[in-house]
C-alpha cells in the first residue's frame, strides 16, 4: 500500500514538473520573440485562382533568409533575400560559376506552405544557397497587397 501511494506521488509531481516545463517553455520562446509575420490572409486564395503573375525559371542565390512562426510557435512561413536570374530549363545551368548580372536587385520571397516552408528551411540550414523556382507570384502593380519586388513561392 505504501509502495502504491508513494508511486502515485511521484507520477503526481513529475506530471506537475512537465506541465511547469512546458509552459515556461513556451514563455522563453514567446519572450525571446520569435518573428511572427502576418501575410494577406487571401495568399494561398491568391495563388490557387489565378489572380497573381508569375516570373518562370528563376534560379535564385540566398543573401539571406529568416523564418516565421504563427502563434501555436509552429513554422509559417520562410522569408529569403536572393539575387535571382532567369534560366532557360532546356540548358545546363552553370551552378559553380553563376552568371549575376551586376544591376541585379535583391527579391524577398515568401515561401508559403508548411511542407514547402520546412523543406527550403532545412535545405538553406544544411548550406545550401542557390534555390531553383519554376514561378515565382506576384501581385500587379494595381493591386492592394502589392510590394515592389516581393514574390511568393508556392506548391
Amino acid at each position: 500500500m505504501k509502495n502504491n501511494i508513494k508511486s502515485m506521488k511521484f507520477l503526481f509531481i513529475f506530471c506537475i514538473f512537465l506541465f511547469s516545463f512546458n509552459s515556461l517553455a513556451k514563455l522563453q520562446m514567446k519572450k525571446k520573440g520569435i518573428p511572427v509575420e502576418h501575410l494577406p490572409a487571401t495568399i494561398v486564395e491568391d495563388l490557387e485562382s489565378g489572380t497573381m503573375n508569375y516570373i518562370r525559371n528563376q534560379q535564385c542565390f540566398v543573401t539571406s533568409h529568416r523564418t516565421f512562426y504563427d502563434k501555436n510557435l509552429s513554422m509559417n512561413h520562410v522569408d529569403i533575400n536572393a539575387a535571382c536570374v532567369g534560366v532557360n530549363p532546356n540548358k545546363k545551368i552553370n551552378w559553380d560559376h553563376p552568371a549575376i548580372p551586376a544591376n541585379a536587385q535583391i527579391k524577398k520571397i515568401h515561401v508559403v506552405g508548411k511542407d514547402l516552408s520546412e523543406e527550403v528551411h532545412s535545405n538553406l540550414k544544411r548550406g545550401k544557397t542557390v534555390v531553383l523556382v519554376e514561378k515565382l507570384a506576384y501581385y500587379n502593380r494595381s493591386h492592394k497587397n502589392y510590394r515592389e519586388n516581393e514574390y511568393f513561392y508556392y506548391k
